[in-house]
């Protein structure tokens, strides 16, 4: 009997291990075989997320994928890989940017094509979204991920929604353009890159076009920044594949230099220690991403204006009553989690018909200077 121990040991160890060797060839597998050429395609911009459409396999049906620079590697979305005969071959760890982890299944996509270029052996992870994740309310079927990003050179003109992507680097045409190199972690593509933040250098921000915010670090960097203008908020309003987590947020106004040109703009730190920039600060921008310098071009096309986050968001607990999912941190009178009968005068049923509406039109409900709610008590509290 004491021999079955090592035993099963050893078992476990050479299943974790034959685990790890199939994920590493998933990741580092894939191929794009064209020469000479540049693929351009549209892309849907919805809610600061870029869109794109893309056939798999044999499937006739287009398909509905965010483009994600920040995520390790691509996704589809589980019951349709299984309608199209993906077969699991291993499962890997997953994180989100809300500090959520889930196991997950991995398959290989044998060719995704995006217009008449075609990428092959892609592995893929088979989602399942979180019923609370807004994530297919804006591309159900999944998204392309950094594991195929890779393999090629892109140019972003969220200008013109269109996305061009080539076997040879792209040149900047602007008489002026921003440079800036990534580091890219092992097995993988995901973007981070340095900013100079107030003159303090700060690294390790992932560039992630499947983020629609600004620009957020870990709150443990907040203290290293003075700011004037200055809010706090608790916060379970932001939500990824895996739903939402709770989340501490400040943000100040702070003075950031892309090489050698200086935003202001609204900064978060985050309690769940993520840093982020997304889409709301690059879509001033035309994005050019070479992966084989592993150096990212910006070219300015507007004025660089990030918006403050708002001090108040509400989620839907059912058709009749609302509850805050977003609240200051010195609110006395309302707190997160709280349950509320009225938002400007309206109760979730009236304004909105599911999950995905509330999520795709809150702004809405939410486009003036100040929101009047009503709690359960019937006080009436002006925000």
């Amino acid at each position: 009997m004491k021999r079955l121990i090592p035993v099963i040991t050893l078992l476990i160890i050479s299943s974790s291990s034959c685990s790890y060797l199939k994920n590493v060839n998933l990741l580092t597998g894939g191929s794009l075989e064209r020469k000479d050429f540049v693929q351009e395609i549209p892309f849907s911009y919805r809610k600061g997320l870029i869109i794109v459409q893309a056939n798999i396999n044999d499937d006739t049906t287009v398909r509905e994928f965010i483009f994600d620079t920040g995520a390790f590697n691509s996704k589809i979305e589980k019951r349709l890989a299984e309608d199209i005969g993906l077969e699991t071959i291993t499962t890997k760890e997953n994180s989100t940017a809300q500090g959520i982890t889930e196991t997950i299944e991995v398959t290989r996509i044998d060719s995704i094509r995006f217009g008449e270029t075609t990428f092959y052996n892609i592995g893929a992870g088979k989602l399942e979204y979180d019923e609370k994740s807004y994530s297919p309310c804006v591309a159900k079927d999944g998204l392309i991920g950094s594991n195929l990003i890779k393999l090629a050179h892109w140019k972003i003109d969220y200008q013109n929604r269109k996305i061009y992507f080539s076997d040879k680097p792209f040149e900047s045409v602007a008489e002026q353009s921003i440079r800036i190199s990534f580091d890219r972690p092992v097995l993988s593509s995901t973007p981070k890159i340095k900013l100079n933040i107030e003159n303090e250098e700060v690294s390790g921000l992932m560039f992630d076009t499947g983020f629609n915010g600004g620009l957020v670090m870990p709150a443990s960097l907040a203290g290293a920044f003075s700011s004037s203008d200055s809010q706090r908020f608790i916060d379970r309003s932001t939500s990824g594949i895996y739903g939402s987590n709770t989340d501490t947020l400040i943000e100040k106004s702070l003075a950031v230099s892309f090489d050698s040109r200086e935003y202001r703009i609204p900064v978060e730190f985050s309690s769940l220690g993520k840093g982020l920039i997304g889409n709301d600060l690059l879509e001033h921008f035309t994005v050019l991403i070479d992966n084989d310098d592993d150096e990212i071009t910006l070219e300015q096309t507007n004025e660089v204006v990030v918006e403050k986050g708002r001090s108040f968001i509400p989620g839907i607990l059912n058709d009749s009553l609302w509850v805050v999912n977003r609240i200051s941190e010195n609110s006395s009178s309302i707190r997160l989690g709280d349950t509320l009968r009225l938002v400007n005068g309206k109760r979730p049923g009236e304004i909105f018909t599911n999950h995905c509406d509330y999520f795709l039109n809150l702004e809405s409900l939410l486009n003036g200077d100040s929101v009047r709610v009503k709690t359960l008590k019937n006080q009436a509290i002006h925000l």
